[in-house]
């Protein structure tokens, strides 16, 4: 690849990546009602070539997408559940396809997995998920989600993106 295709192939990822954190009034407006969070540092062309590819998906897809590395970094609580009324409020919420999917692979979660989390958590604890397995010059571009206070370890986290990414059985590719 030419030098010009390869700043061309960055630049796109680049838009991609500002369009999916939102317009500058998101960030300032965050930071008027009070969110201190952290800034990362700029993010660099370094930065931008190691964006994984499903950071640049629509909003909408990466929301499911964090929905599933939730319920599979949890999968070995899941697993262990006798929580009827949690596991359907999960199935509602994830889809009963990926609420499965999760159980199956909770052997093959690193360190037993995350804590479990209330079904109104879920969400947060997702994209929680995704950000672990992001350094944190890419971080920004989650600042849109929601987020929690749930540790998840970098295995964890690679582990539950790589099996949340696969096609459902019961999902059109």
């Amino acid at each position: 690849m030419s030098a010009a295709a390869e700043r061309a192939a960055l630049a796109r990822i680049g838009a991609n990546l500002i369009a999916m954190a939102g317009e500058r009034g998101d960030r300032r407006a965050r930071s008027v009602g009070g969110d201190r969070r952290p800034v990362p540092p700029a993010t660099g062309f370094a930065d931008i070539a190691a964006a994984p590819v499903w950071l640049q998906s629509p909003r909408e897809e990466l929301t499911r997408l964090a929905l599933r590395a939730a319920l599979i970094a949890m999968a070995p609580a899941l697993a262990a559940s006798i929580d009827g009324g949690w596991l359907r409020e999960l199935a509602a919420l994830t889809g009963e396809g990926a609420l499965d999917h999760a159980i199956a692979l909770a052997p093959s979660i690193p360190d037993g997995g995350i804590a479990a989390v209330p079904v109104d958590a879920t969400k947060a604890l997702g994209f929680d998920v995704l950000r672990a397995a992001l350094p944190p010059a890419l971080h920004r571009y989650l600042d849109w989600a929601p987020g929690g206070e749930a540790p998840c370890p970098p295995a964890v986290a690679a582990v539950s993106i790589r099996n949340a990414l696969a096609v459902l059985p019961d999902e059109p590719a």
